[in-house]
């Protein structure tokens, strides 16, 4: 009789307790549950936000890019004259072909004369001024070259006069005259070189005295083979331009000297050369 009472109060005790175990679970269940949705909402949410980080920073770059082209398309009235900025200093004509030839087929063939830019004292300002067959032709080679790297300065291409100008009324007005032969009106661009850092009181004949002796000579039979430059007042240092019949031998001369020191004998004292072909 006893054990049947204990019996009885254990299955009701189960019965009782059942509840709240069912409750636990379902509390359990519930919590996982939930934890589930929230980290498959934040996933969903964290593949959203990069989706359209990604989809601005597209949107902006492209944005980019046109308003560059629009900027090139937009800058000055359309010629066939090209005016580049930023060049390096160690910039020459053939990094301008180059360039041309970059932009479009047989674009080195399409110029007709390129003249770089130069200060007082003959320094080179980093700029050039194309003349080209068209002005179909200077729009192709400015949509390629503008914003384009070289020697890793950005370069700024734009157009210069305008369509009616004439060739040589717009080129005139940057070449210089040291640069042209007295003797039959040529340019000596490209095989001329300017050297720096010679004593102040230097005149051409020594230095052409002093060119012959190394067996460099310069042009024969040209009364403005070697010019004395004009410098900075008060420089301590003189500058010249030596021209050549060939820019193979103006690069040569370039190789020899360029960071030589000239010995001044009678007062033994050493100066520094500094040498570049003129463009």
């Amino acid at each position: 009789m006893a054990s049947t009472a204990r019996q009885l109060v254990a299955h009701i005790a189960r019965q009782r307790a059942m509840p709240t175990l069912a409750i636990n679970t379902c509390q359990r269940s519930s919590f996982h549950t939930t934890q589930q949705i929230l980290r498959d909402g934040s996933d969903e949410y964290n593949h959203k936000k990069k989706k359209n980080f990604a989809e601005n920073m597209s949107k902006q770059f492209i944005g980019h890019v046109k308003k560059q082209r629009t900027q090139t398309k937009a800058f000055a009235e359309p010629s066939r004259f090209v005016v580049i900025d930023s060049l390096p200093p160690t910039a020459t004509t053939e990094d301008v072909y180059k360039l041309a030839r970059e932009a479009f087929p047989d674009g080195d063939k399409q110029i007709m004369e390129t003249v770089f830019c130069r200060n007082a004292e003959f320094n080179f300002i980093g700029r050039c001024i194309v003349s080209l067959n068209s002005a179909e032709d200077a729009r192709r080679l400015i949509e390629y070259g503008h914003r384009r790297v070289l020697g890793g300065n950005t370069l700024k291409v734009n157009y210069t006069g305008n369509d009616k100008s004439d060739a040589n009324s717009v080129m005139s007005n940057y070449r210089r005259s040291e640069l042209t032969s007295m003797t039959d009106s040529t340019s000596a661009s490209g095989r001329s070189v300017v050297i720096t850092g010679l004593p102040p009181r230097t005149q051409p004949e020594h230095l052409l005295g002093y060119l012959r002796s190394r067996n460099f000579f310069p042009v024969e039979g040209a009364p403005d083979n070697v010019l004395h430059l004009k410098t900075k007042d008060q420089s301590t240092v003189a500058k010249f331009l030596v021209k050549f019949d060939s820019e193979s031998e103006a690069w040569r001369c370039v190789r020899t000297f360029h960071n030589t020191d000239f010995l001044l004998k009678h007062r033994q004292e050493n100066y520094k050369l500094q040498l570049n072909v003129a463009y």
